[in-house]
């Protein structure tokens, strides 16, 4: 067994830690739910949430294994290890292989670590504080969907952390708020602390020192400003409403003035402030002339509350417009106390009705002991799903529904279950129409497969029966000659050997093109080229040099091409002899083959300056059958039609192009490895 190393920063890594979980008392609900999507999403028994202190680990949450012990010796551990990679997934497909865990207890034990596949929690100041791992007691692997999966996961743990110390330090915060809060209480109290006087007569105030300090401006600079100086500091849109207020308490002494409005700042910004105050007369039973008053800034709380106002809307909005419908049931009597539009759509109750409902009235009783089921998982983890039943509707019909949710507390401290209902009707529609469709395509296929196994056997009979009958007329007609030889001056008894020939031609050549439609790919080989090319150059050579043609080979050496051996020297010697055939007499001729790879293809260029095709009369029909474009005497129009058959029966495609008494380019593109 391998130690595992110590991060040359684990000092600031440990204290990272502890701005988490100081003493190891943290709880999250919330993480056992996310330990067991990691379990879901490794395919694993169990899985952890962990934190990585000095010398110990602390299981943050789990799923699949009771533990009576929730931390453990740090040397043991397999995350140890995964916190020295961040920035990749620990993956021990067997432990038991593996030198660093081999020895380890927790591998050895009666309930042995097999698998294990451990995601380090890295949070924003780059430190892996801990992990979320899948533990397995038998071999096995992650695939690339699982570890993206694992990393969103991973994402969602972290969130969970920082909100649950977000939360401890603005508690902390809270009490020393509190404690602030009650000083400032108590200092105001005894100074008047953020204190006005207005006196109307002869309309000046005066302010403390807090005020200055809260406003920004120079106390020596604006101590004698009179009234009207700070109203111009009042937000245009609150001024009128500040004047009226001001108006009313005014004609109304009795009662306390209370507003709050935004007020320019020295240095260009506006605050919220929130004043107190009341109207006095120096004089009994005079009218009042004087006003004292207690300013507050309230720009933090005007700003929480504005953001709080936005969140709600924002959630008001996502509950009514979410795809899948979401209830809040009461735990103990399953009374439904809110659902969302998109819920009540496929029942046929109104919201009202439904309010009046529990899950007990919309569930079959069919589903009574999985409905207990998920309750009990409710009560014990926190949440239950996702979970498949039939919803009732008004009119007593069923459709199926897909539901997940958690346990929470209200304000009161009373148990109510969020959930989400996705109504999966058209999904499971679907899913029998993917089934019988597939049925179908599998019908089909065996149908083609036995049609074509037939087709073959057919097209096998047919080729050897006409080739066995054309050649006995084709020797009868021979013997016919031998025995009579007056017969070769009778007209008629010539064309009938022409045709009994040109019938035993014809079989041959459709036996060829019955073969190469009929071939397997299972004799299908690597093939050099250029070394083809050569043997094809040398059988021809006499052919060539007797119609003073050159053959170049261009063709790079180790360029390959996957087919047919006896395809491919047919096919090369078919394109070679045509365009001697068919060179110019008017000009040197030369037959130019080259090669190159493109697009996962071997191109082969069959290039040569002969008297070439007229394509604009005759593209259309030159790969067809017995289709001639010159006066050869050799000419049968079967060679490129099938060349072409030949080419497309390997995989393979053929382009040409062409000018009348410039020259021809065959393109030929054929797969040049087995897959």
């Amino acid at each position: 067994m391998q130690q595992p190393t110590i991060p040359a920063n684990d000092s600031e890594r440990v204290r990272e830690v502890h701005r988490y979980d100081y003493n190891n008392t943290l709880e999250i609900s919330d993480l056992d739910f996310l330990s067991e999507m990691a379990a879901e999403i490794c395919n694993t028994q169990s899985a952890l949430v962990t934190l990585i202190s000095k010398g110990e680990q602390w299981i943050k949450a789990s799923h699949g294994m009771d533990l009576e012990v929730r931390k453990f010796p740090r040397e043991f551990t397999f995350c140890a290890h995964t916190i020295n990679t961040p920035d990749k997934i620990t993956v021990v497909r067997d432990a038991r292989e593996d030198y660093r865990f081999n020895e380890n207890p927790f591998v050895k034990g009666e309930d042995p670590v097999i698998f294990y596949a451990g995601l380090p929690l890295v949070n924003s100041n780059g430190y892996a504080i801990g992990t979320i791992c899948a533990i397995d007691n038998t071999p096995g692997e992650l695939s690339f969907d699982q570890k993206e999966k694992l990393k969103l996961l991973g994402k969602q743990v972290l969130n969970l952390l920082e909100l649950k110390r977000k939360s401890s330090e603005l508690v902390k915060t809270n009490k020393e708020l509190i404690y602030k809060q009650n000083q400032f209480d108590h200092i105001t109290n005894a100074t008047s602390t953020a204190t006005y006087e207005w006196n109307l007569k002869p309309n000046s105030i005066k302010f403390n020192d807090e005020w200055w300090k809260l406003t920004g401006y120079d106390k020596t600079k604006n101590a004698d400003k009179e009234i009207t100086f700070w109203e111009s500091m009042v937000h245009p849109k609150d001024l009128e409403a500040v004047r009226n207020q001001l108006f009313y308490h005014f004609e109304h002494p009795e009662t306390r003035f209370q507003f709050e409005f935004r007020l320019m700042h020295k240095d260009g910004f506006w605050i919220w402030i929130e004043t107190k105050g009341k109207f006095i007369s120096k004089w009994p039973g005079s009218r009042p002339d004087i006003m004292y008053g207690l300013i507050q800034d309230i720009s933090k709380k005007k700003k929480r509350s504005l953001e709080i106002l936005y969140w709600k809307q924002l959630l008001d909005s996502l509950y009514e417009l979410s795809p899948f419908g979401i209830a809040l049931n009461d735990f103990n009597t399953g009374i439904f106390l809110d659902v969302n539009k998109k819920l009540i759509e496929p029942t046929g109750y109104t919201k009202e009705e439904f309010l009046n409902l529990s899950y007990w009235d919309v569930t079959p009783q069919s589903y009574e002991k999985q409905e207990e089921q998920q309750l009990k998982q409710l009560k014990k983890e926190g949440f239950y799903g996702p979970y498949k039943k039939e919803y009732i509707r008004k009119d007593g019909s069923r459709y199926p529904v897909l539901l997940r949710g958690v346990l929470v507390k209200d304000e009161d401290g009373n148990q109510r279950i969020w959930s989400f209902i996705e109504d999966i009707t058209l999904r499971k529609r679907n899913e029998t129409r993917e089934k019988q469709r597939l049925n179908r395509i599998k019908h089909l296929l065996e149908v083609t497969e036995d049609q074509n196994d037939r087709l073959k056997n057919f097209a096998h009979i047919v080729s050897h029966n006409l080739r066995s009958h054309s050649s006995g007329i084709s020797m009868l007609v021979e013997f016919l000659a031998q025995d009579h030889p007056v017969l070769e001056k009778i007209e008629s008894f010539n064309h009938l050997k022409n045709a009994s020939s040109n019938l035993e031609n014809t079989i041959k050549d459709l036996n060829e093109i019955v073969e190469v439609n009929l071939t397997s790919k299972d004799n299908f080989q690597l093939i050099e080229v250029n070394e083809l090319i050569d043997k094809i150059s040398e059988s021809v050579e006499p052919i060539a040099l007797e119609s003073m043609v050159s053959i170049i080979n261009k063709v790079p050496k180790g360029l390959y091409v996957f087919g047919l051996k006896s395809y491919m020297d047919s096919i090369a010697l078919n394109m070679v002899t045509n365009a001697i055939k068919y060179s110019s007499p008017n000009r040197e001729s030369e037959i130019k083959i080259s090669a190159e790879k493109m697009n996962g293809l071997s191109c082969i260029y069959f290039e040569d300056n002969g008297i070439g095709i007229d394509l604009e009369q005759h593209k259309k029909k030159i790969f067809k059958l017995y289709k001639t474009f010159h006066r050869h005497p050799d000419s049968r129009g079967v060679g490129l039609f099938l060349t072409k058959n030949q080419i497309e029966a390997m995989g393979g495609r053929i382009e040409v192009e062409s000018k009348p008494d410039i020259g021809t380019t065959f393109k030929i593109y054929l797969p040049n490895e087995k897959n």
